[in-house]
């Protein structure tokens, strides 16, 4: 096989340019658009981050009140969780826990495992 079967065809130097002008003429006649002052403001990675106090709650309810001084926060990070447990099994349980309600939001989880 030759090496000429398997290189592109080129195209003319006229072919080229009048590509080059369809582009130019295009890009020249449309109009600047003017974006609204609200949609130039670039939304909160993590809008849908649930409300700490609701986490809390879940954390509580779902760990049944066996994870103490629980404390979550939610910023331009991810969600951080603060407590202290016994076992590390509670402290993994907090992760799913939170992980179920807002599974695409980056979690630290800085429950302290301290034994009774």
């Amino acid at each position: 096989m030759s090496l000429q079967t398997l290189q592109k065809p080129r195209r003319s130097f006229a072919e080229e340019t009048s590509i080059l002008d369809g582009l130019r003429k295009s890009l020249e006649c449309e109009p600047e658009m003017e974006v609204p002052q609200q949609q130039q403001q670039v939304p909160s990675q993590w809008e849908s981050c649930p409300a700490p106090a609701k986490l809390e709650t879940e954390i509580l309810s779902g760990t049944h009140q066996q994870v103490r001084n629980i404390k979550v926060r939610c910023d331009h990070s991810g969600i951080t969780v603060y407590g202290v447990s016994s076992t590390y099994y509670l402290k993994q349980l907090v992760t799913q826990i939170v992980q179920t309600f807002a599974p695409s939001v980056p979690l630290m989880n800085r429950v302290l495992v301290q034994g009774k």
